[in-house]
């Protein structure tokens, strides 16, 4: 099994507006599994609304973000999964299975999966980070899986 990553900076989020910015779609071929992932804001507010962040299966593709050249193990070659980042428009489909967050915007989170308790995700199917802020505010995103 390899593992790779998409880690992206200075993401921006426009105040109460839903934001995917991460999204992994798997191959019709390759299960991957989502190890970690992590969110941090560059907020110096204290007293600031938390950031909603929700990540989880998605059943349709954002077509209007930023494909990504992701790559962690060089031994494994290019990953059969497709990475993408920064959403252009809010991406549709129904959310399922969706871990919900409040992060305050001045700190961040970084979520490790218990070993062998790792997400899932089917052939050809989704994986999104999406975020809404109260304010205006930057994020650092990134994930890590494995296939």
């Amino acid at each position: 099994m390899a593992l790779y990553f998409l880690s992206v900076d200075a993401v921006a989020l426009s105040a109460a507006t839903a934001k995917s910015v991460l999204e992994l779609g798997t191959s019709s071929a390759v299960r991957i599994k989502v190890k970690e992932w992590w969110v941090d804001f560059d907020g110096v507010t204290s007293s600031a609304v938390p950031v909603k962040v929700e990540t989880g299966r998605f059943s349709v593709a954002v077509t209007t973000a930023t494909s990504a050249s992701e790559k962690m193990d060089l031994a494994d070659g290019t990953p059969a999964t497709t990475a993408k980042h920064t959403t252009t428009t809010e991406g549709a489909g129904t959310a399922d299975d969706i871990m919900f967050h409040r992060i305050s915007p001045t700190a961040g989170y970084h979520y490790i999966a218990p070993l062998g308790q790792e997400l899932v995700l089917a052939v050809s199917t989704f994986w999104r980070m999406r975020l809404t802020a109260a304010a205006t505010v930057n994020a650092t995103v990134g994930v890590i899986w494995e296939e």
